[in-house]
């Protein structure tokens, strides 16, 4: 257990600031770390790095209907995306088959949180690069099997459960446990027990890195408030407590 643990820290040696570039795009400034109420750290498993050491973000679903001509509370002000709403786009698959004409300012979004729920209910996966129209490629979803979007290979997005992270440093599929997540209040008012699952992956995300998915923008919103401003997290590894979304 100790050599496992030796592994998964030695590429995670060097400290790594946070990125602050999805903040930077929703107007809310990076906050100094925070102690979080009345956890206790040591409780599950073995931590990956010292108290408050790994970088957090969030992403979720983009919305079609939060992208009308007037921009709604719903969609994030500033940032790369920060798109005049009357430029459309024109989106493909990536075998060049014609996907739909959307807002820039959707397109765009798109490739940033990489899944998105159409307002005639497909839910669109980014695909990568392409030589056709907005330039970025994407495809449709059985909604079944990807609700909510596909992480790494098929895996789907889970609510308040899924996390992208660097495969280099942490494993696919490997549940961690997160003691500023444990006892959070939840937008319907339930409360995280601390445990996610490493589903996902992404460009941005490398070494100390973990982004959080959380469905929506409204719901990042509300997050931020009830996480007190602590944007550095502790993640646990091994954590007994966490097994039960291992997969089987």
């Amino acid at each position: 257990m100790r050599a496992l643990v030796l592994v998964l820290l030695v590429g995670i040696a060097s400290h790594a600031a946070a990125d602050t570039s999805k903040l930077r795009k929703e107007d809310v400034p990076l906050q100094n770390k925070a102690a979080f109420r009345g956890k206790n750290k040591l409780c599950c498993g073995y931590p990956l790095v010292d108290d408050q050491q790994w970088a957090l973000r969030f992403y979720w679903l983009t919305l079609e209907s939060d992208y009308t001509d007037s921009i709604g509370t719903n969609v994030p002000k500033g940032g790369a995306c920060a798109i005049a709403p009357n430029r459309w786009s024109e989106i493909y698959t990536k075998d060049g088959f014609f996907f739909g004409r959307i807002p820039e300012r959707l397109a765009c979004n798109l490739k940033l949180e990489g899944s998105g729920l159409m307002s005639d209910g497909r839910v669109v996966n980014y695909t990568g690069s392409c030589p056709f129209g907005y330039g970025t490629c994407f495809e449709q979803l059985d909604i079944g099997d990807f609700p909510f979007g596909r992480g790494a290979g098929v895996r789907p997005l889970v609510p308040f459960k899924s996390v992208a992270v660097d495969p280099k440093v942490i494993p696919i599929g490997e549940p961690l446990y997160i003691p500023e997540f444990d006892g959070l209040v939840l937008p319907d008012g339930s409360i995280h027990d601390g445990c996610v699952r490493a589903d996902d992956t992404g460009g941005g995300i490398k070494k100390r890195k973990m982004d959080f998915f959380v469905v929506t923008y409204g719901n990042f919103r509300f997050l931020l408030d009830e996480l007190l401003g602590v944007t550095w997290i502790t993640p646990h590894i091994q954590a007994p407590r966490c097994e039960y979304l291992r997969d089987l």
